[in-house]
């Protein structure tokens, strides 16, 4: 583990119930304060046990991102083939050199050990070997230099490597945006989990503190062992609620580890905020001037050209082609025969007259794939246009919706507490009690939860139309 992008995690101090809204929307001045709170434990109300490693910062987590994710590894390995793709089509048009070599050995016929001859003439004596038996062994050896001269097909092919290139970064950029956004959604998660465990364990502060207070009014006579009943079915309640948050912050850690590259569960600082998390997005990612700009659409277009390009190179294939090429040959036997050596320059003209007509049915198909390859991009460039129109309004959406969660989650606090102050001094019933504080833990997971929407609506909409890639 890394030690810049993650710290063992602090202790986690003890839950307080929330603070009370500095003004009472109902304003009832009859009824007493609320009233003191009661002594309770039980071993539910003890905190999570923290992770074993948290993040401290956005930058650390999206460094450990980059480094650990199998995503954006296999896309840099995507930009790897397509640049050994270019080398090997820049092989098409540049020239060869082979060479070649044989060793051969002569079964038949076999040669014999014959007589020589001796042809006696002016100029000296030649001896001739007879029989017609020829080298047992030969040894041959050659080079071969090709040169393409006009090669049409091999130019373009070239080009259209360079292009399927470009448009393997631009994938590899648009996948350090989408990885971005999921890890902030992560993180935002997370946090949230933290927080609803957390009100998780208020309510069920409260809900115990609402059975003690029932118990000492049964105590005096002024309760009925329904509402006992009623109280404790309050706490088998918020008994369900907290193992079900537990269990949603214990998955939101596993899925934050699993984000940065982890199979460990990872937390994040008790002080991080959710505006901290948009905060660190923002800083991280650039803000696009035109949706024309993003790296999909922009790999989009490559690949509309790459398929083009392709289709042409169907056609140049009809044309002919122009290559110089030159050989030398040394060939030793031992016969006793001289070594030979060749050597010949050639030009080589090659004119395809007709295959059967594969490249008919290869141009069909090119033109095909273009056409299909255009449609995506059509396809992919209104699928963004109208995401980006939604997640700008959604951004109005979940602020609205996080206001009235506010302002219900305070309606909720306040009709809580005077229900409380009323059923102490015995002007309410157990029921009321009972049903002010189930709305009161409704409120604070709604409030929580338009929370998470909000910042997640927020990163969104900034990621919708940016650039997240880290050279710039």
């Amino acid at each position: 583990m890394s030690g810049t992008a993650v710290a063992q995690a602090p202790p986690v101090a003890a839950t307080s119930s929330p603070p009370v809204p500095a003004a009472s929307p109902l304003g009832a001045a009859a009824l007493p304060d609320e009233p003191p709170k009661l002594t309770v434990s039980d071993p539910m109300l003890a905190p999570m046990p923290p992770p074993q490693h948290v993040i401290t910062s956005w930058e650390d987590a999206a460094r450990m991102m980059r480094e650990r994710s199998t995503d954006l590894q296999s896309s840099y390995a995507d930009i790897r083939r397509a640049e050994a793709d270019s080398r090997t089509a820049l092989a098409g048009v540049m020239p060869t050199l082979n060479g070649t070599g044989t060793a051969s050995h002569t079964i038949l016929p076999k040669a014999n050990g014959g007589s020589v001859i001796d042809t006696g003439t002016a100029a000296g004596a030649t001896l001739l070997p007879t029989g017609g038996g020829g080298g047992r062994n030969s040894l041959t050896g050659s080079i071969r230099l090709s040169v393409p001269l006009i090669d049409v097909r091999a130019w373009h092919a070239l080009g259209t490597a360079k292009v399927n290139e470009e448009g393997a970064r631009l994938d590899y950029q648009n996948l350090e945006r989408t990885t971005a956004a999921s890890l902030a959604s992560a993180i935002a998660v997370n946090v949230t989990a933290e927080r609803v465990s957390e009100l998780g364990r208020v309510g069920l502060r409260n809900a115990l503190e609402r059975l003690a207070l029932t118990q000492a009014k049964e105590r005096t006579g002024t309760a009925t062992g329904l509402d006992i009943v009623r109280a404790r079915q309050d706490v088998a309640q918020a008994r369900s609620q907290l193992v079900t948050s537990d269990e949603a912050l214990r998955k939101s850690r596993d899925a934050l580890g699993l984000a940065l590259g982890l199979t460990e569960p990872v937390g994040v600082v008790q002080s991080t905020d959710l505006s901290a998390i948009r905060d660190g997005v923002l800083k991280s990612c650039r803000q696009l001037p035109k949706i024309d700009e993003r790296a999909d659409l922009l790999a989009a277009d490559k690949t509309v050209e790459v398929a083009h390009r392709r289709r042409v190179e169907v056609d140049q294939s009809f044309l002919p082609t122009l290559s110089a090429g030159s050989t030398l040959t040394e060939s030793i036997s031992d016969s006793g025969a001289p070594g030979r050596t060749n050597w010949n320059v050639q030009a080589v003209l090659n004119v395809p007259i007709w295959d059967g007509g594969v490249r008919y049915g290869q141009r069909r198909n090119a033109a095909a794939v273009e056409d299909q390859s255009a449609l995506a991009r059509e396809s992919l460039r209104r699928t963004t246009t109208v995401n980006l129109v939604q997640a700008r309004r959604n951004v109005d959406v979940a602020e609205e919706s996080r206001r009235v969660s506010e302002e219900v989650r305070q309606l909720a606090f306040e009709v809580d507490r005077l229900t409380r102050a009323a059923y102490q001094t015995g002007k309410g019933t157990s029921l009321d009690l009972i049903t002010s504080a189930a709305a009161l833990r409704q409120a604070e997971l709604d409030l929580a939860v338009d929370e998470l929407g909000l910042v997640q609506a927020k990163i969104a909409s900034l990621l919708t139309l940016a650039d997240c890639s880290v050279a710039k």
